[in-house]
């Protein structure tokens, strides 16, 4: 049931079934096609394979058994909603087998993914367009040029009636034409579209924000004139800090101060100053800070968040690891480790709490207090962490995972500063023989991972903008 697959479970149960060592549950697992989806769709791909490879599954008959599951579950498909999560299902598929290089057998569910959207919603509907321009891109790494040109222009014919000219779908689709166009070398052509498209993201950029966050703000907005009376409550703080985010997503950083101070200032005489929701308004000022590069004042107010936090929360709840985190990653870009070493510590123990102490998110923990350490020069206290991690990602994920090579190239790394030049080779050779081992399943294409496995202590580690501020806590 789509309904009870959660990411949770999606990440969880095939991990658990893998560390049984029930081959065939986990087989079975891996046949729920939602939880394949959710797997796939939040970009955890090298896990997929390396759960099919478990189970001793090649790429063929892994795509074979997903296409007669779907065939099955397409029985018992009725009604407009299911179609369309039908639809969905043979586009993940299509999706998948495209990224393991298997073209043809790729054509047959995103061409039925199509079918059944132009049938169950509307031939000029933007879905439509989205599955015309998925089955594009299989037929460009075919090289089937001509297939490729129909196909996107009628994705782009179609999101100009429903979008405009001027939206950024209408500007992914030129891109595509022109990157079409240069593979034929038709650079001319190239050029005219690469031009349409450059002008429209253009103007999109300039323009703050997204069509989500004015819709929220044109709601919130009736609620301005009660809240500016001066009225403190609870849900007005809220509100408050809800378009505070909204402003800072759209970076409009001075007005979204405003706003997020205010809902503090209410908070703390509404709730009071040690109330966890005066936690989150801190926490959203403090990644404000961050952003406006106000480093010093963003480590006073991270600081007093997780004060609050530590004092009100679980040890091993969510809010209290988010505002132990960033301030860690603050410490480190100020180049205060010895203050951030705590932090990193206590990560661990939450992530030990929240998971067991076997788990790939233990591991990862790990690595990062490994690598801060190896900054340190604190190589004896770096060393036994990293292979504790490495054992932990071997025994859950397997000798050839990828986040095993990682931590493989960290403690080459390690080894080669400490003067061990033969062992940081012996290292090093076994890191590229699981990345070769990777690029040679996906037939010479290696996956985008957006799952962490970890700093790297080889390469010089930066501090990416702050993701979203809190909205709820």
């Amino acid at each position: 049931s789509q309904d009870r697959v959660t990411w949770r479970s999606a990440d969880e149960l095939p991990w658990l079934f893998q560390q049984q060592g029930s081959k065939q549950k986990l087989h079975d697992c891996l046949l729920n096609l939602f939880v394949s989806q959710n797997l796939y769709k939040r970009g955890h791909f090298a896990e997929l394979l390396s759960y099919w490879q478990f189970v001793g599954k090649d790429k063929s008959a892994m795509a074979a058994e997903y296409f007669d599951s779907l065939k099955q579950y397409e029985k018992s498909c009725e009604g407009e909603e299911n179609m369309i999560c039908l639809a969905d299902l043979y586009e993940t598929l299509g999706r998948f087998l495209k990224d393991l290089g298997l073209l043809s057998q790729a054509v047959v569910p995103l061409q039925r993914s199509l079918e059944i959207r132009e049938t169950a919603l509307d031939p000029d509907h933007p879905r439509v367009a989205q599955s015309l321009h998925q089955l594009a891109s299989v037929y460009v790494q075919w090289k089937k040029f001509g297939n490729a040109e129909q196909l996107y222009k009628q994705a782009l014919e179609i999101s100009e009636n429903a979008y405009g000219v001027e939206h950024p779908h209408i500007a992914r689709e030129l891109e595509a034409l022109a990157t079409l166009y240069q593979k034929q070398n038709k650079y001319e052509q190239a050029e005219h579209f690469r031009k349409k498209s450059f002008k429209i993201r253009q103007k999109a950029t300039r323009r703050k924000g997204n069509l989500y966050g004015f819709a929220l703000l044109r709601r919130r907005a009736l609620q301005l004139e009660e809240l500016t009376l001066g009225k403190d409550t609870p849900d007005n703080a809220r509100t408050l800090n809800e378009l505070g985010v909204l402003y800072y997503l759209q970076n409009n950083l001075e007005t979204a101060d405003q706003f997020l101070k205010r809902s503090l200032e209410m908070r703390e005489r509404v709730l009071g100053p040690d109330h966890p929701d005066c936690a989150q308004s801190l926490n959203n000022l403090a990644a404000l800070c961050n952003e406006k590069k106000q480093y010093d004042k963003a480590e006073e107010l991270y600081e007093r968040a997780l004060d609050i936090r530590r004092r009100a929360l679980a040890p091993d709840h969510p809010s209290l690891a988010y505002t132990v985190k960033h301030l860690a990653i603050l410490y480190k870009k100020m180049g205060k480790l010895d203050k951030a070493v705590p932090l990193y510590e206590l990560a661990v123990e939450i992530r030990q709490k929240s998971f067991g102490p076997k788990h790939p998110s233990v591991a990862t923990a790990l690595v990062n207090l490994a690598v801060l350490y190896s900054q340190m020069k604190k190589h004896i206290e770096a060393l036994p962490l990293y292979e504790r991690a490495l054992k932990i990602y071997e025994d859950s994920l397997g000798r050839m995972h990828p986040r095993v090579g990682e931590t493989l190239k960290n403690l080459a790394v390690l080894s080669y500063e400490e003067g061990d030049f033969e062992k940081a080779a012996e290292l090093y050779k076994r890191a590229m023989e699981i990345k070769e081992a990777e690029t040679s399943l996906l037939g010479g294409k290696a996956p985008s991972r957006h799952s962490s496995s970890g700093d790297t202590f080889s390469l010089k580690t930066t501090h990416s903008p702050n993701v979203f501020l809190q909205g709820q806590r």
